[in-house]
């Protein structure tokens, strides 16, 4: 009786303890959940309003393209006209922008960096709060020196097999550049999430026609159907992303614009 007993004592607390601790459990892991959530709303809401893609000017290899097969394609320079394509891009951004502060990554090649130069004469050096070079959003890479008597073959072999998966020989395929588009946004919102960019008002990132339409494609997972239907940009051309709420809008919408837009 005495041990029948005891076992329905053991049984009793262990049900009462099971209860008691399993609600705690269920409490806490709610409240912990309610926080995390709540953390990474507060963090959204503290990201920087606008995210400013932007083209470098016009090149010297826009205008000459047999200038690929005589130099190396960081080392293209802007022309003139690139120059002032640059200042009235800053003039554009200065406008939007005002007096808040801008943090910058660019290209490191020498037509972006130049590009960024003009661009920074509208705004006052208090203004910036950090110019950060950075490989992964630099141009695809088509090889080497250009061979002017195969070019147009591989050009053509690209048409005909997709410019988003052909690659070139010694070089990239747009989904390479995918790919390095995908960790320079890793890095990106890494950084927005761990309080890097809490100063940050604006995020000017000065790089090149095909990384543009890619970071487009790959923040707003776009298919490569779409990619294909979306417009290319012209020399300086500047893509403004707005906060809505914690989440990145292209002028309020989450689809491509169209060629025939």
């Amino acid at each position: 009786m005495v041990t029948v007993l005891i076992g329905i004592i053991c049984i009793a607390l262990s049900v009462v303890g099971f209860v008691t601790f399993g609600c705690y459990d269920v409490c806490i892991n709610y409240m912990m959940e309610y926080f995390h959530r709540r953390y990474r709303k507060l963090r959204s809401l503290q990201r920087p309003s606008r995210i400013f893609l932007v083209r470098h000017g016009e090149s010297q290899a826009n205008v000459d393209t047999t200038l690929y097969s005589r130099l190396a394609d960081h080392q293209i320079e802007l022309t003139t006209k690139g120059h002032e394509q640059a200042t009235e891009a800053g003039r554009i951004l200065r406008s939007k922008i005002g007096k808040e502060s801008v943090y910058v990554y660019m290209s490191p090649y020498k037509r972006s960096k130049q590009t960024w130069a003009n661009i920074r004469k509208a705004f006052s050096p208090l203004q910036i709060i950090t110019e950060r070079e950075d490989p992964r959003i630099r141009e695809q890479e088509f090889g080497n020196l250009a061979d002017l008597e195969t070019q147009p073959k591989a050009f053509e072999e690209r048409d005909r097999l997709g410019h988003f998966f052909y690659r070139f020989t010694c070089g990239e395929s747009g989904a390479d550049v995918y790919d390095r588009v995908t960790l320079f946004l890793d890095t990106l919102f890494r950084e927005l999430h761990n309080g890097h960019h809490n100063e940050t008002q604006n995020i000017i990132i000065v790089s090149h026609e095909l990384l543009m339409r890619l970071f487009l494609m790959r923040y707003f997972r776009w298919t490569v159907d779409e990619l294909t239907e979306l417009k290319t940009f012209n020399n300086c051309e500047i893509v403004e992303l707005n906060k809505v709420d914690g989440v990145y809008t292209l002028n309020g919408r989450k689809r491509p614009p169209r060629k025939t837009e």
